[in-house]
């Protein structure tokens, strides 16, 4: 159990905010299109879940008596009240909704990576993996999904070793296909605006992701 605030919790949960603050661009992209009837999506999901969190710093909204587990539920939160919200109105609009969505990450991802320029180096492909990991959630640093197989100046790979998004994706009732979709446009946005020399490509091998920042 944690009970002193680490850099790595303040990492985590910046993250977390990054994927709350998705959700909110989503519902604001949805509510110019469909109106008030977004709203009552939302609304549902909130009760079921419960609200992002509030405006604020991480010392001032954690549970101080187990900072480990208050940031584990915050992330299952985060991703299961984004897939439901997904899901459910791309079930209720369709192909247009689902456009949207995809417009809606690919811009989150853009406006984020010209911030993370000021931050972070981008020449490589390490530097600019690790600039992904700053804004992307991919669990606990305990989970040890992600497996680098490949790491040089001009390509990095990665294996997810497992998934832990699915989980929470069906869970919600959700397409797979469409979040993963979504996910992997994300990342190859945010690598693309970084440094428009890299791309980033995704294979499978079985049930595994094999991933790549790699020179174009």
């Amino acid at each position: 159990m944690s009970r002193f605030l680490a850099p790595i919790h303040g990492w985590l949960f910046n993250k977390i905010k990054v994927a709350e603050s998705l959700e909110k661009d989503l519902i604001n992209s949805y509510r110019e299109v469909y109106g008030e009837e977004v709203d009552i999506i939302v609304n549902k999901i909130n009760d079921k879940y419960g609200k992002p969190l509030d405006d604020g710093l991480i010392e001032d909204l954690v549970d101080s008596t187990n900072i480990h587990g208050w940031l584990q539920n915050k992330i299952a939160t985060a991703e299961t009240r984004q897939a439901e919200l997904l899901g459910d109105i791309i079930k209720k609009y369709g192909e247009q909704a689902e456009k949207i969505a995809f417009k809606t990450f690919n811009n989150q991802a853009n406006e984020l990576a010209q911030k993370a320029k000021d931050i972070y180096e981008s020449d490589t492909a390490p530097k600019l993996y690790e600039a992904l990991n700053a804004y992307i959630l991919e669990g606990m640093p305990c989970d040890n999904v992600n497996n680098v197989t490949i790491k040089e100046s001009d390509i990095l790979e990665w294996k997810n070793t497992k998934c832990l998004h699915r989980g929470y994706w069906e869970a919600a009732g959700a397409s797979v296909e469409t979040l993963y979709s979504l996910r992997f446009s994300w990342i190859k946005s945010f690598i693309e605006t970084m440094n428009p020399q890299f791309t980033h490509i995704v294979k499978t091998e079985g049930a595994i992701f094999i991933h790549q920042v790699l020179i174009k």
